[in-house]
């Protein structure tokens, strides 16, 4: 294994207890931590010799009621996490950092709501645009797309997504007794407001109509042609989920438990359903392939990259000559 070494040197004069959040800048590495975490997340202000402030002005009502719900269900459990050295905040395998954690909610939500926000000012297709479609104009690697239509599928979809995005809360269910359940639950919930953050932007903002709009088959409901969501094509949000969720349990369980027999059944088994929901979606007529694709990609990375973003020992705080030293470990 192969260690690549980042870092850089913060000066921090001194200051008394009021200049950042009532943190004293003590020497013990973790006040340092989440003073730069703060810096490096938000980049507010980054004037010299001054610390970074922040501030929340207001946050818009939504009518998203579940979205908003989960924002503040991940709120809540970051207050649980309390300002402790690392070590007590520390599970076998990945650390919550306070700081950190805020800036990642904040980003996920504000991702949902500008979504949200795009596609309110989204129209559903008229039966003249409905008529006008051509599955010729459409490209020759999507094109089979527009022949498919099955109600059956769609549902399946359905069912398998949600009991993928379920078994990684099943993980941090199972491994509350071992102290990593509560931060097994905060990077979950970080993954699934960002990767939606993203998928809800892109599909308000793309407006690529689905595959069944094409569809001339009779048995295609009009009113479900007709329906504003059909503008939301691109990219795929049932594969992204499963994806993200395949991967964050694989990849979870495989960190927790290194010497498991099982790891590679997980991996299997978690990727060989979510590929199941991309192309059940394909065969409902929801997304071409180019969608599904960008859904796996989009999913996969949120779930692979912000447990890796929490791994004990990726970043780290130490005293240096006049300040502190900002450092990440990359393991390959």
């Amino acid at each position: 294994m192969s260690t690549l070494n980042v870092f850089g040197s913060f000066p921090l004069p001194p200051r008394n207890d009021a200049d950042v959040g009532g943190v004293a800048p003590t020497l013990d590495g973790r006040s340092h931590f989440l003073n730069l975490g703060a810096t490096c997340i938000f980049s507010l202000r980054n004037e010299p010799n001054d610390p970074i402030l922040l501030k929340v002005k207001h946050v818009h009502r939504t009518t998203a009621t579940p979205i908003v719900v989960l924002f503040l269900a991940q709120l809540g459990s970051i207050l649980l996490v309390p300002y402790e050295p690392a070590s007590a905040q520390s599970t076998s395998r990945y650390r919550l950092a306070t700081y950190r954690e805020w800036g990642l909610s904040l980003a996920g939500a504000g991702l949902l709501f500008a979504g949200f926000a795009v596609q309110s000012n989204q129209q559903p297709l008229t039966l003249e645009e409905i008529d006008g479609l051509d599955a010729n104009d459409v490209n020759s690697f999507d094109r089979p797309a527009t022949e498919q239509w099955s109600t059956g599928a769609a549902v399946a979809s359905d069912v398998l997504v949600m009991t993928l995005m379920a078994s990684p809360v099943a993980l941090a269910i199972a491994e509350t007794g071992n102290k990593n359940g509560l931060t097994l639950g905060v990077m979950y919930a970080e993954t699934i407001l960002l990767n939606n953050g993203v998928i809800q932007l892109l599909k308000g903002s793309t407006n690529r109509i689905r595959p069944l709009a094409y569809n001339d088959d009779p048995e295609v409901p009009e009113e479900e042609k007709l329906e504003t969501s059909t503008r939301r094509s691109f990219p795929s949000g049932h594969t992204a989920n499963a994806f993200s969720a395949a991967v964050f349990l694989s990849s979870t369980y495989a960190k927790l438990h290194p010497e498991s027999s099982a790891r590679t059944w997980v991996w299997a088994g978690s990727l060989t359903a979510a590929t199941a929901v991309g192309y059940l979606r394909y065969r409902a007529g929801k997304h071409f392939p180019t969608d599904i694709i960008a859904g796996a990609v989009i999913g996969a990375s949120f779930g692979y990259l912000i447990p890796k973003l929490h791994e004990t020992g990726a970043v780290y705080v130490a005293p240096s000559e006049g300040g502190v030293e900002l450092g990440a470990v990359l393991q390959f």
